[in-house]
């Protein structure tokens, strides 16, 4: 029996180590820890899914809760429209209908109807009686779409406690606007709401208005007061997402990673969003019970590893324990210092032979290594010198920080134009030595977290009685697992100074052209006041109008300071409130609809556009209603890439039957062909469904282009 047991053993433990140690570790521990791990982190992944799926169906539940709020209070308004009292337009009863209403819904705050011009003309509450609400923006909505607004984040005038407040417009027997019917709710009345509701521990619920106003915010914290406006980076992701509902990861107001599931509610789908609902988490207690489940499965793996490796140890030991000694103290002395030490070991298993020659193989080659490095040192030493005055000579001022904002280099630039001491400035904090960067810390961190350069021009530097101007530079550094930024001070005093002439040049030829153009125009008008002839003073009134777009081109560059392009949206918005009021007649009758978008239009597209959209605004006036016709009007512009899409649309009289819009030869149409050409872009005319004439011209623009390094405004 102990002779099979013997040459058992031998048999076992004759194999080479690594082939021993290698089916010990396999057999005895790696799948079991790979089983546990693989199921940890399926069971984290699982955890994940079920708290964000519990966050979209939080999400949900507030949708169907102020969709039915909205639904409630849009029937409810419908039906006080079409009561008696309402008919009979009998304020007493409207009065006392409202107060009553108000002391069986404890949850509003007041019910009113205004008229046309929105004076409060009946209320449940007598203090409103009377209050203009011609200013709030519910009051705007439904009057100007003739349907139902919602209010943005308001206090009640009457009880100045958040409300949010729905109004109906409502029409007179003859179908004439009136006024509007609202009413409003207690903002207080969802937070109790939410009270009731079985919510997560680590769930936040907030309502942004359409401006990104808190509404609501529960459960309540003094950080996140009502009224407010949201976190920047977190109300600009929700607003710009493609879709109505969806869920982000990103930073927290705190600081910390937080969970986000949000949904956009609109009254109708082509309109604004009027509130936006958000259910938030902090990462780390949404996720705090399946992290502690993976905690715990990865603990049990470490455990199952450590036992393997316990296993292999003690089957190998007996296969390694001879000439460990020699090799350990060759190890010893090698560690101290002595590269002359060899293990020379005879002993042990084949792996321990070999690994004994390696050692001795080892030790030769640092011994070579170390007179290798020892002239790489020399060598180094030279560059680092080099580097050094390379640094020093340069004319801009350098300031080198490590990863915690720590001073590492000053050159002598640097030193001179702020007063350093290089001695005392290295190792200290960056603001302790130089309290100018105290509020550019974060910039220094951004260029470290991005890795990329970042620019703060024009900063402003009192000196010798005279402000100087430097343009700050932060480089990030990320070279052998060590980072920091490096700060460069370049001084543009010249160069702003030469800026600002020519830029107060450019302004003031700016400002005498729109001052001649603007005499031009008094003496045409004058000349229009006195021609008897409608047609001499039609001609007149369209050259007025061809002249005023151009001049309103110079009123822009002199008003916004940007002497290369203008906003073509505010410049429309300016350009049809001149045309209409030249043809104010029309315009009594007729709806205009603005569908512009901020489209950035460079100085040569600016005067050829001003005068294609005046010729049309100008056509659709005097051509598309005709005698007492009324009908809508609808101006627009957006930008799509590196193009500019521009539309007129009327739903009037429409091209006459047998008109060549292409061909056609009068002065107006040729106009508009040859300032299509000069915008190097494409005109087309068609006939919407509804009737009338649609104007659309597209031209190429530059489109806006990412710049490779963000350029900061200074504090």
């Amino acid at each position: 029996m102990g002779n099979l047991i013997a040459g058992l053993r031998q048999w076992v433990f004759g194999r080479s180590l690594a082939t021993l140690l290698t089916g010990i570790v396999l057999m005895a521990g790696l799948p079991a820890s790979a089983i546990i791990v693989a199921s940890s982190f399926e069971n984290r992944r699982a955890g994940e899914l079920q708290v964000r799926e519990e966050m979209r169906n939080l999400t949900q539940v507030l949708i169907a809760i102020q969709n039915g709020v909205e639904s409630q209070s849009q029937a409810l308004l419908v039906a006080l429209a079409h009561t008696g009292e309402m008919r009979g337009r009998n304020l007493p009863a409207l009065n006392r209908l409202f107060a009553s209403l108000l002391g069986d819904h404890p949850e509003m705050s007041n019910i009113f109807l205004t008229d046309a011009a929105g004076r409060v003309v009946a209320s449940g509450l007598p203090a409103f009686l009377g209050v203009d609400l011609s200013d709030r923006g519910y009051f705007k909505a439904a009057m100007g779409s003739r349907g139902l607004g919602v209010s943005r984040f308001i206090f009640g005038r009457a009880t100045r406690k958040p409300i949010i407040a729905f109004a109906l417009a409502y029409t007179d027997a003859e179908g004439v606007l009136a006024g509007v019917i609202g009413l409003s709710y207690y903002l207080e009345g969802y937070e109790r709401f939410l009270r009731g509701l079985k919510l997560p521990a680590h769930a936040r619920i907030t309502l942004l208005d359409v401006d990104g106003r808190r509404m609501v915010a529960y459960p309540t914290d003094s950080r996140f007061p009502l009224g407010e406006q949201a976190t920047p980076h977190v109300w600009e992701r929700c607003r710009e997402a493609s879709e109505d509902v969806g869920f982000f990861v990103d930073t927290r107001r705190t600081g910390e990673e937080g969970l986000f599931s949000f949904a956009r509610l609109r009254l109708q789908p082509d309109l604004p969003p009027y509130m936006t609902v958000i259910v938030s988490s902090t990462r780390a207690e949404a996720y705090a019970q399946a992290d502690a489940q993976l905690l715990r499965g990865l603990a049990q793996s470490l455990l199952a590893l450590v036992l393997a490796l316990f296993i292999a140890w003690a089957a190998g030991r007996y296969a390694v324990g001879r000439g460990i000694a020699s090799l350990a103290d060759a190890a010893d002395r090698l560690a101290a210092g002595d590269l002359r030490a060899r293990a020379g070991a005879e002993a042990g298993s084949l792996e321990i032979r070999r690994l004994g020659a390696s050692f001795d193989a080892m030790a030769a080659a640092l011994q070579h290594r170390e007179r290798e490095l020892a002239q790489a040192a020399g060598a180094l030493a030279k560059m680092r010198s080099m580097l050094h005055n390379i640094l020093e000579s340069m004319p801009s001022a350098i300031i080198g920080l490590d990863g915690t904002g720590h001073v590492t280099h000053v050159n002598d630039t640097a030193s001179r134009l702020f007063g350093l001491d290089k001695e005392a400035a290295m190792g200290r904090d960056a603001v302790a030595s130089l309290p100018l960067l105290a509020g550019y810390m974060q910039t220094v961190e951004q260029a470290l977290r991005e890795r990329r350069s970042l620019v703060v021009e024009k900063l402003s530097l009192p000196q010798d009685g005279d402000t100087h101007f430097l343009d700050m530079l932060f480089y990030p550094l990320v070279a052998n697992g060590a980072e920091g930024v490096v700060i460069r001070f370049d001084d543009v005093t010249d160069r702003e100074r030469a800026l600002e002439e020519k830029t107060v040049l450019l302004k003031e030829i700016h400002h005498r052209v729109k001052n001649n153009l603007q005499i031009i125009l008094s003496f045409i008008g004058l000349q229009a006041d006195d021609a008897e002839d409608p047609a001499e003073r039609d001609r007149l009134r369209r050259l007025e109008i061809r002249i005023r777009s151009m001049a309103l081109v110079h009123q822009q560059l002199y008003s916004h300071g940007d002497f290369a392009a203008i906003d073509l949206a505010e410049y429309l918005r300016v350009l049809t409130e001149g045309v209409c009021n030249v043809y104010a007649d029309v315009a009594s009758r007729v709806r205009l609809r603005l569908e512009t978008e901020s489209v950035r239009l460079p100085l040569d597209k600016a005067v050829p556009c001003g005068l294609l959209c005046s010729e049309l605004l100008t056509n659709a006036c005097k051509h598309a209603f005709p005698g007492e016709r009324t009908g809508n009007l609808r101006v627009g512009c957006r930008q799509e890439g590196g193009f500019a899409r521009i539309w007129v649309e009327d739903d009037g009289e429409g091209l006459p039957p047998g008109f060549d819009a292409a061909g056609g030869s009068g002065m107006g149409m040729t106009l508009v062909a040859e300032l299509t050409r000069q915008l190097e872009g494409a005109a087309s005319f068609s006939t919407p469904p509804g009737g009338g004439l649609r104007f659309e011209a597209t031209f190429p623009v530059e489109p806006p282009q990412d710049a490779e390094e963000v350029v900061l405004a200074t504090p």
